[in-house]
């Protein structure tokens, strides 16, 4: 097995995070489950170690320091030669960006940091090296489930929040196309998103729609932001296997009950990063504990490693399974084989990508198999291992 690690670089001048982004990550990975001796810091005193080799990704700090100059641009040019990834993260404002960093990452996009918004923040950018490492997916799914005669506007408010945010947002209203089926629609964005966002007003459940999408985030084992409504308690819905609850107080609204104040839309959009880790690896775990228990009870003898892909003899042939979560695409098929064959040093015979198809429509199942008849890759729906284990 090949020393595979992921490059975290840190260059710049420190305004006070760098401490807080590490400890961020580090517990973020214990979340999903990756071994943190896979990750390597390097900054201006180890950068030797760096190479180009293994992933990357390069975070660089500035302060505006007038007179002074930019820290390690050398060390950053190497690092933008290599095409690496480059996240400028500046202190205070974004309209002092070009006075904070180097002319050769000025026309990277970045990321402001002001004591206000730090923790917020800190979230964000953990999440981001994880999805550069693709540990995350870079789909910012989430899903918001509401009772339209309750709460329309605050759903229409944290849709917009979220989205500015850069999340990728499903609400009914404004998500579904005319002429789509509706219902069918609904379910299959609710399989792909990350986080369900709940808006618990006191007649939540009085609607079959609204305890049916309840019933099925739970299935997906998604995980879920519960915001009760003051007059609502909180304990109706605790049986998700990820949940965080806010209850709200009446001095939290605004605009005669319309609106929700921007500090609580803060707090909101801050769990929702905090929580994605979580459920990616709960949904990721769920696959391969099914599938673990699925093979041995056939008498099979399946190998998890450390980077979670599954391995296995089947037909007296080595077989490799690479769990995916949500609905896999034609990336999912290019970044699972370059992947397993950077760790293992092999080009396998057999990949094949571990999902759940429960929810996804029909025409999206057809396209998968076009898919697995036109490259080496194959998906495989743990709802037919069974059968799949038997052949």
């Amino acid at each position: 097995m090949k020393n595979y690690c992921y490059q975290l670089i840190i260059l710049g001048k420190d305004f006070d995070i760098q401490e807080a982004i590490i400890s961020s990550l580090e517990d973020k990975v214990k979340e999903i489950g990756i071994e943190i001796s896979h990750f390597k810091i390097i900054n201006n005193k180890n950068f030797e170690e760096y190479t180009d080799a293994s992933p990357s990704f390069c975070i660089y700090l500035g302060r505006n320091e007038a007179g002074s100059q930019f820290a390690d641009v050398e060390l950053l040019k190497e690092i933008v030669v290599d095409a690496s990834l480059v996240l400028p993260i500046v202190q205070g404002s974004l309209k002092d960006f070009n006075q904070c960093v180097p002319n050769i990452i000025s026309t990277y996009n970045g990321l402001a940091v002001s004591e206000k918004d730090k923790d917020i923040k800190v979230e964000k950018i953990a999440n981001n090296i994880l999805e550069a490492f693709s540990l995350l997916r870079k789909n910012r799914r989430v899903f918001i489930s509401y009772k339209r005669d309750e709460s329309t506007s605050i759903a229409i408010q944290l849709y917009e929040a979220l989205e500015k945010n850069g999340f990728d947002v499903f609400l009914d209203t404004h998500s579904i196309r005319p002429s789509e089926p509706f219902q069918d629609e609904l379910w299959h964005r609710m399989a792909d998103s990350d986080v369900v966002v709940l808006l618990n007003t006191s007649n939540f459940l009085g609607s079959m729609w609204t305890t049916q999408e309840l019933a099925m985030a739970n299935k997906l084992l998604l995980g879920m932001i519960v915001i009760s409504w003051p007059d609502h308690s909180i304990k109706d819905h605790r049986d998700a296997e990820i949940s965080f609850p806010i209850q709200l107080k009446a001095n939290d609204f605004n605009n005669k009950g319309k609106q929700l104040d921007d500090n609580v839309v803060d707090i909101i959009i801050g769990n929702v990063e905090s929580i994605r880790a979580r459920t990616l690896a709960a949904r990721r775990d769920n696959l391969i504990s099914n599938f673990m228990k699925m093979a041995k009870s056939k008498g099979y003898k399946p190998q998890l490693d450390s980077y979670k892909i599954i391995s296995m003899t089947k037909n007296n042939e080595e077989i490799v399974l690479v769990p995916a979560v949500g609905i896999p695409n034609s990336l999912n098929y290019e970044s699972s084989s370059i992947f397993v064959e950077e760790i293992s040093k092999e080009k396998y015979k057999h990949v094949y990508i571990l999902f759940d198809e429960t929810c996804i429509r029909d025409y999206w199942l057809k396209h998968l198999k076009w898919l697995d008849s036109s490259l080496s890759v194959e998906t495989l729906s743990i709802l037919k291992v069974q059968k799949w284990l038997t052949n």
